[in-house]
């Protein structure tokens, strides 16, 4: 990935390494889940950037090697504290369906380049 040859990390500038993204996606899972844990009770919608299931990868790519470099298998966090969404981007691929009560939702535009994808211009989700 070209991630690892372009992206640096603290305190010395070197270059992101595997284990630099593990510790990175550990930390901020520990966050995602001790705040939705003192949320409880509320209308939680979680956005992030990275896909928090294969479920929204396609079908086609779910085997991929590099399947993991866009999805992390958070359905247990989804499981434990079902919020009411939970917004992604990352893929250029739109996905909705449900995890427990949690619906996922990624509609992304896409490249200005690409062709058309599925992109709803006019979704609005109700909290």
């Amino acid at each position: 990935m070209n991630d690892y040859a372009q992206i640096r990390v603290d305190p010395a500038y070197s270059k992101l390494r595997s284990i630099d993204t593990y510790q990175i996606h550990q930390k901020s899972k520990s966050w995602l889940q001790k705040s939705l844990k003192e949320s409880s009770g509320f209308k939680n919608v979680v956005i992030t950037h990275h896909v928090p299931s294969v479920k929204s990868i396609p079908e086609l790519y779910r085997d991929h090697a590099l399947s993991a470099a866009y999805a992390s298998n958070l359905e247990d966090v989804i499981l434990e504290h079902q919020p009411l969404y939970w917004i992604h981007g990352h893929i250029h691929t739109p996905a909705r369906y449900t995890i427990g009560k949690t619906e996922i939702i990624c509609n992304p535009h896409g490249y200005l380049n690409e062709k058309y994808n599925g992109y709803e211009e006019d979704l609005i989700i109700e909290i």
